[in-house]
């Protein structure tokens, strides 16, 4: 390793560890084209030392407690980081700086003191702050307490922050904190956009999700789907994550005739990550609706930025930093509030477009001009540096 070697902590699985894990490799991918050696250290269980598409992954084999209950699993968690530090110690060249993503007191406390002891920078990859359910949780969740202790006072005191959103932005600027904003990024290099605007009978609208995610307003998106047709709208909606039985399960479809739903709605279940994104390729608009909580203001959808780098518009709301790249009837279509009405009106709006395909290319021109890893190589350096 160069004196320039960057070690990325995820405590989750790494490559295939979902939207936190792209959120690690487009940052790794923005390193090495800063000049630096990277590297990923993931808590997953596996072969000690891989390589992903030029970057090593060792494999700390930490999350043994996964199919624990809940509350079990949390208080294992309180011991999590133990063997990111044995990892660090047997390192022969240690990094000049780590990069945690996630990984929030039990990790941040051990690392800091490690990192203190080995003169070597801390940064924290900050990129939602969850809100606790409900007010039991709040006050007396040992995990809830422990995200507003990382939150509000250990990652003030880290060498440095990436932050996905302008709210975290603002928060620890406020705090003297030396961080730099960076979106959620892709390779764009590497992904095909579909550009041209054909559409069939139906427009073809597309969520991915899952039942843990409830940040989206899927019963809504599934109501306003359904009026409309109902008033004589021809939009189709494709699921991905979600089973006819998980919506059936979860209530997401009482009161629905079982016939029309079954003509308008596709719900795929899981589906692999390129399964999904063929499911956005292959769709007419992808749809990102949220309220403006805390947790989704914190955060940045994935989605949206995969969605515009394969040509796709998509339906949504303002919440995070949306206003600053979906532009209305540009790359997308833009609801007015979080609404039923207002997403109705926005599909309706959708059905009657002959523009698609410009819409289409915006999009892919978004992504190209916001969302490329290679884009950020320099404030990334600067933080490091």
């Amino acid at each position: 390793m160069s004196n320039k070697f960057i070690l990325y902590i995820a405590p989750f699985s790494f490559p295939d560890g979902g939207a936190a894990a792209r959120r690690v490799y487009g940052n790794c991918l923005t390193l090495k084209a800063a000049g630096y050696d990277v590297a990923v250290a993931s808590a997953q269980i596996g072969e000690y030392k891989t390589s992903y598409n030029g970057i090593d992954v060792y494999s700390l084999n930490e999350r043994k407690f996964e199919s624990l209950p809940r509350y079990l699993k949390h208080f294992l968690y309180f011991n999590a980081g133990s063997k990111a530090i044995q990892f660090l110690d047997s390192l022969d060249v240690k990094p000049t700086a780590i990069i945690l993503y996630s990984g929030y007191s039990p990790y941040l406390i051990k690392l800091r003191l490690w990192c203190n002891k080995n003169k070597v920078k801390l940064i924290f990859d900050a990129v939602e702050w969850y809100d606790p359910p409900n007010v039991f949780a709040k006050y007396c969740s040992p995990y809830y307490l422990n995200i507003e202790l990382a939150m509000r006072y250990l990652l003030p005191k880290c060498d440095g922050l990436i932050v996905i959103s302008r709210y975290l932005k603002e928060y620890y600027q406020s705090r003297g904190v030396d961080l730099v904003l960076m979106p959620p990024t892709i390779d764009i290099s590497s992904v095909l956009p579909r550009l041209d605007g054909n559409k069939s009978d139906f427009v073809k609208v597309c969520y991915a999700g899952s039942i843990g995610i409830k940040k989206d307003f899927l019963a809504d998106i599934i109501q306003a789907i359904y009026q409309i047709n109902e008033a004589g709208s021809r939009v189709q909606l494709h699921i991905a994550g979600l089973s006819f039985t998980d919506l059936q399960d979860k209530g997401f479809l009482q009161g629905l005739n079982p016939t029309k739903v079954k003509e308008i709605i596709y719900a795929y279940g899981m589906l692999s990550h390129k399964d999904s994104l063929d499911l956005v390729k292959n769709s007419d608009f992808s749809i990102v609706f949220r309220p403006p909580f805390r947790n989704v203001q914190a955060g940045f959808p994935t989605k949206f930025v995969e969605s515009m780098s394969l040509g796709t518009p998509v339906i949504g709301n303002f919440f995070s930093d949306l206003e600053l790249y979906l532009v209305d009837n540009v790359n997308g279509i833009v609801c007015n509030d979080y609404t039923i009405s207002s997403l109705k009106n926005a599909l309706l709006r959708c059905s009657e477009l002959e523009n698609l395909s410009e819409l289409r290319k915006n999009a892919r021109l978004t992504a190209e001009k916001h969302f490329d890893c290679l884009k950020y190589s320099n404030q990334l350096s600067d933080i490091l540096n």
